[in-house]
């Protein structure tokens, strides 16, 4: 299992990034880096938060 740190994952193209990852390879476990602002939003990845292997 291979571990990626993925800042700026809350943001548009961060949060898309981490979905396509997440559909490419289920086997990865992304960490995700971000500060919380009017770009940096957590909503963008809400629905990927039931993923086991995905960590904030």
């Amino acid at each position: 299992m291979k571990t990626y740190l993925i800042t700026g994952g809350a943001g548009f193209i961060g949060a898309n990034f981490v979905k396509y990852m997440l559909k490419k390879n289920e086997k990865i476990k992304p960490i995700i880096l971000d500060k919380p602002t009017y770009a940096g939003n957590f909503e963008n990845i809400m629905e990927n938060l039931e993923v086991p292997m995905l960590h904030l």
